[in-house]
């Protein structure tokens, strides 16, 4: 993030799989990639609650894709533990 005279600018990587809910919606993915996926989304909120962090809405819509294969946790609505 910056702040740039008085205005807050978030930068945000683009994630040009867009999200698992659009993508689940169009194709069919194999147990092996969502396995992936799955794997993905757990470390991210391993890494979350280590913080002492929740995420308190994790859903399909809410699980960004890119094209390598990266994965990414957004919309974040968190809370503090």
């Amino acid at each position: 993030s910056y702040l740039l005279g008085e205005e807050l600018w978030l930068v945000m990587e683009y994630m040009d799989g867009g999200a698992l809910s659009d993508v689940i919606s169009k194709t069919y993915l194999s147990e092996v990639e969502m396995a992936a996926i799955s794997r993905e989304c757990l470390q991210g909120l391993d890494f979350l609650h280590s913080n002492h962090v929740i995420h308190r809405d994790v859903k399909s819509d809410n699980i960004l894709l890119r094209t390598d294969g990266s994965v990414k946790l957004g919309q974040y609505i968190l809370g503090q533990v």
